[in-house]
């Protein structure tokens, strides 16, 4: 409709809603008609590039979720890749932990985690999947958004929503355990090797 706020609460016009669907069968209309017009939300799907880091400068700070990586209503995927973060998170804290504990544990040390290598690793470890996942939600927004009802008629598939294995049969935790150990090396060589960060290719 309008230049609508970035709001989850911007008021909406019905009358706007009924033009977009003066087309649409009469029972569609009614229904939308009818509604109240202080329930009616004008809300406005936005749309952000990817950021190029989740993690602080210092290593203190790792945003997750939403925060980190907005995603579009149509991936259906914004709540599951925020837990998928925090079980990232989790186990990333856990095995740093344990890492440090063995390394220091001839020379008597606090076994303390090294949180900064961890959330690099968190963000590491995270990083291409979710990307891949957000272009799940931009693909099938441009395949609702653009569809050519009289196609859809005749192949209702071309609209349905995906169920991507890859996606939906994902176990986070046992990926973040598998991957830890050489996502920890592999970043520790780049620094040997003159500070690489990968966040700089981004």
């Amino acid at each position: 409709t309008h230049d609508v706020s970035e709001s989850w609460s911007a008021p909406g016009r019905v009358a706007d809603a009924l033009s977009l669907l003066s087309a649409w069968h009469p029972t569609v209309r009614a229904i939308v008609a009818a509604t109240p017009p202080d329930r009616l939300v004008d809300w406005k799907l936005v749309y952000r590039d990817p950021l190029p880091t989740w993690v602080s400068p210092r290593g203190r700070i790792a945003l997750l979720g939403d925060a980190a990586h907005p995603f579009l209503p149509t991936s259906i995927q914004g709540a599951s890749q925020a837990v998928e973060d925090g079980v990232t998170v989790a186990v990333c804290l856990e095995m740093a932990a344990r890492k440090k504990a063995e390394e220091e544990e001839e020379e008597g040390g606090t076994g303390k985690a090294d949180v900064r290598e961890a959330l690099r690793a968190y963000e590491r470890i995270r990083y291409d999947r979710v990307r891949r996942a957000q272009k799940t939600g931009e693909t099938t927004r441009d395949r609702w958004h653009k569809a050519d009802f009289d196609k859809v008629l005749k192949e209702p598939e071309a609209v349905r929503l995906p169920r991507e294995e890859w996606l939906l049969g994902h176990d986070a935790e046992a990926h973040a355990y598998a991957v830890y150990g050489e996502t920890v090396e592999q970043m520790r060589r780049e620094e040997e090797k003159g500070g690489v960060d990968v966040r700089s290719l981004l």
